[in-house]
Order: C-alpha cells, then structure tokens, then sequence
C-alpha cells in the first residue's frame, strides 16, 4: 500500500484549479489564505489539514467523499475521461432507472 498520496492530491487540486481556469490568487482569496500557501500545498510541499483540503476542495466546486477502493478505476474513468470521448455517452449497467435507455422506440 502507498503511503504517500500526497503528490497525488496536491496534482489534483492544480490540475482542477487550471481547469477552473483559476489562477493561485483567486483561489487563495476565495479561500481567505496567502498565494504561497496554494502554491506549497500545489507542490506538495506542505501537508494539509482535512478541513484545509475540504475548503479547497469546495471552491473548485468539487465535494470531498471517501471512495471504496474497487471503485476507483471507475472513478478515475469518469474523471479522466471526458476529453477523450465522443459525444456519446458510455452505457453504464446497473438497476437504476437512470440506466434505461432514454430513446425508446
């Protein structure tokens, strides 16, 4: 088991706030925190708190949960993958009814 995920996390909140197409100062001011200590977090550098990450996690409008780690593949797919689909949608399969086919004939 990997015991540091923190470059991971610290990626993720960089890659999303470029997303955003927010600079370290927006964020850092929607957050009420100094510019430098996005970029030490951003960098790894610094280890931050849980209510830290929560709030961060919040202004890039992203919502902090605990996934079962047999479903982080899947995860990751629906994260990493929108850029590089299609315009249609992959077919999930499971018993919601969101999973029936919205096109009937």
């Amino acid at each position: 088991m990997r015991n540091n995920f923190l470059p991971d996390l610290a990626r993720a909140i960089r890659l999303e706030r470029n997303r955003k197409g927010m600079s370290q100062v927006e964020l850092a001011g929607r957050l009420k925190m100094p510019q430098s200590q996005i970029a030490r977090i951003e960098t790894g550098e610094r280890d931050i708190r849980l209510s830290t990450l929560a709030q961060i996690a919040r202004a890039l409008g992203l919502e902090p949960m605990l996934v079962p780690k047999r479903l982080t593949p899947a995860i990751r797919y629906m994260i990493e993958a929108p850029e590089q689909r299609t315009s249609s949608r992959p077919k999930l399969v499971g018993n919601d009814p969101e999973d029936v086919d919205d096109e009937q004939p």
